[in-house]
């Protein structure tokens, strides 16, 4: 930089340390590399496909940790849709790809969007949205799904207990960007009976991933995340958990 503007690189320097702090540009491994905020300026690609990119290897340590399905998701229109996927490597797994969308009303992710909607759009939605019966446990009464949102908001988290496919399960986390309008939510997939003997540790593991990923985005966190099974980690436990998705598969 300092070399083809002609600015000495004190200068240089000063300009992109403040490119930083607006997200045009960023620091990696000693070098300067385009900002989410540039790339999407500059080559009109959506926000949601940098931030699955970014997002893709902490999805993958999540998968690994937890040996289930792991999705980032995001709000799109009245629906969610899957933006990066990764498979946990066990026989029975979400058969799903990248802008794939289910409603709200019925997946982990949905809830999740909804948790974080103002009380007058998601009022709307619930009032307006045909909630059709696609497992004998998907919640169909409005009453019911305004309590089941009202109970997310409470703990933090949400749960497709089988009510998009039977036997299936998924817990999720709202993810909420606001830097770069991004608001969807992680989520982890698998068997019920499976997921339900592990539901601390997949919830801590969830907790690390938001972390994770607002820390890697922008969120105001300056630390690395740690990885989730690093020397001395020894796995994810119910005291890694600091406070109390919307699948097929095959």
């Amino acid at each position: 930089l300092s070399r083809d503007t002609g600015w000495d690189k004190a200068t240089a320097l000063r300009y992109l340390t403040a490119m930083e702090k607006r997200g045009v540009v960023e620091r990696r491994d000693g070098d300067w590399t385009l900002g989410l905020a540039l790339v999407e300026l500059a080559s009109r690609v959506p926000v949601t496909e940098n931030v699955a990119n970014r997002a893709k290897p902490i999805l993958e340590e999540l998968a690994k940790g937890t040996g289930e399905t792991a999705n980032l998701s995001s709000f799109a229109g009245a629906d969610v849709m899957y933006v990066a996927k990764a498979d946990g490597g066990r026989a029975l797994r979400l058969r799903s790809s990248p802008g794939d969308r289910l409603p709200l009303y019925c997946t982990a992710a949905g809830k999740c969007i909804l948790s974080r909607l103002p009380v007058a759009m998601r009022t709307q939605y619930i009032a307006e949205a045909k909630l059709a019966p696609i497992t004998p446990k998907t919640i169909t009464d409005p009453v019911h799904l305004t309590d089941e949102i009202e109970l997310t908001i409470k703990r933090g988290w949400a749960i497709d207990d089988e009510e998009l496919e039977s036997g299936l399960l998924c817990y999720g986390m709202p993810l909420d960007l606001p830097r770069y309008g991004f608001s969807g939510a992680v989520s982890v997939s698998g068997p019920s009976g499976r997921m339900r003997q592990a539901q601390e540790e997949i919830l801590a593991a969830l907790r690390w991933a938001i972390d994770a990923l607002v820390s890697e985005l922008g969120g105001g966190h300056d630390d690395e995340p740690t990885p989730i099974f690093g020397p001395g980690r020894g796995g994810f436990k119910s005291s890694d958990w600091h406070r109390p998705g919307s699948e097929t598969y095959e």
